[in-house]
């Protein structure tokens, strides 16, 4: 028993070695692929443009329990058709995690896409600074068609089939290709990271120019608090639409009510008799209950205003957007090193499996 493990010992040795000394026997060829993938590493640092980082982080801070008139406000809302929901038990808050579904709508990266962008020469917005950039650097045509290669074969044989035509149908949003391809890029520049732990959201924007990351980055912050107030205070503002189209319909009637009485009463002032006062106090009823039901829109009104105020999120900033003036990226070192390993182990590989490969595929052959 101790012989056979002695035997597998000195069987496992004598592999190593002989591993160990192909390997010895190929060193040239081995440090001729390092130092060639160590050139194009070298080469892919140096053209690898600069990388700048900005950031915005913010937390929503939570907002009031509901007035106390809000069971009738929900009532008022049910008769118009309207949902206010949780009124009643103080507003509903959005849930942090959904901010990420609002940053990848098409609504808000085409938002985005428009916005302005200042201090860059011959760039008004996001979509101007995309369509700029499209056109390619030398180390780009490089890398688009070695590693894009694969990519562009596809786009080929997709731009052959004949894509069909789509109607317009409403409330259907429809994308061009060229805006797809900006919001791909949208995709690269910008981060939402969301700490549901801590309670805080953080905006990240990436790019070649710190001009553009810090806008973006500030762009991309107020349009993200805009749609959440947006979402937030969608049921209340529409109560409120509703009662400001009421309180003007109240005012016209209570108006109205006022001068059929005052009008009244001026062609009737040295005139009197049953009919007229029958007629009197019927003109001062409605004008009563025209007041009280102004009265009771205006009170409704108030109190809706009010929930508009506690509906609308108030974001506690954290930490402000700086435009960067260090780069952040790319590490050339690292790169230079990661093609260094890769051209070592590719040249072992190559190495220690030629033989093998070689003499199974002779094998396959001999056996057909």
């Amino acid at each position: 028993m101790e012989f056979s493990n002695k035997n597998t010992m000195d069987q496992d040795s004598i592999d190593i070695i002989a591993l160990l000394s192909k390997l010895w026997k190929r060193k040239k060829f081995i440090l001729k692929t390092i130092v060639v993938f160590g050139f194009f590493g070298v080469f892919v640092a140096l053209f690898t443009p600069n990388q700048y980082t900005a950031s915005s982080m913010f937390t929503p801070i939570s907002s009031g329990q509901g007035s106390s008139g809000s069971s009738g406000l929900k009532g008022l809302a049910s008769l118009a058709g309207i949902n206010i929901g949780g009124m009643s038990q103080g507003s509903q808050e959005i849930s942090p995690m959904l901010y990420g579904k609002i940053v990848e709508s098409s609504d808000f990266r085409q938002k985005l896409l428009d916005t302005p962008l200042k201090n860059i020469a011959g760039v008004s917005n996001l979509r101007a600074y995309f369509s700029e950039s499209k056109t390619p650097t030398i180390f780009g045509k490089i890398k688009e068609y070695t590693f894009g290669l694969p990519a562009k074969i596809v786009d080929l044989f997709r731009g052959d089939m004949s894509k069909p035509s789509v109607d317009f149908l409403e409330g259907v949003t429809t994308i061009s290709q060229e805006d797809f391809e900006y919001f791909k890029a949208i995709d690269d520049l910008l981060t939402l990271s969301i700490n549901d732990k801590e309670g805080f959201i953080e905006i990240i924007a990436e790019s070649e120019n710190p001009q553009v990351a810090a806008q973006v980055a500030k762009n991309a912050e107020l349009l993200l608090q805009d749609q959440i107030i947006a979402i937030k205070t969608k049921s209340s503002l529409e109560l409120l639409h509703y009662l400001e189209e009421q309180y003007k319909d109240k005012k016209k009637l209570l108006n109205q009510a006022q001068d059929r009485l005052s009008n009244f009463k001026d062609r009737n002032l040295s005139i009197s008799t049953s009919s007229l006062s029958v007629n009197q106090t019927r003109f001062e009823s409605e004008l009563q209950t025209a007041t009280a039901v102004f009265q009771n829109v205006v009170t409704q009104l108030e109190q809706v205003k009010l929930q508009v105020t506690k509906d609308t999120p108030v974001f506690s900033i954290l930490k402000s957007v700086v435009l960067p003036n260090e780069k952040s990226g790319p590490k050339r070192s690292l790169m230079v090193g990661i093609w260094l390993f890769l051209g070592g182990v590719l040249s072992v590989g190559y190495v220690l499996a030629k033989e093998p490969v070689f003499e199974l595929v002779q094998q396959i052959k001999s056996q057909e």
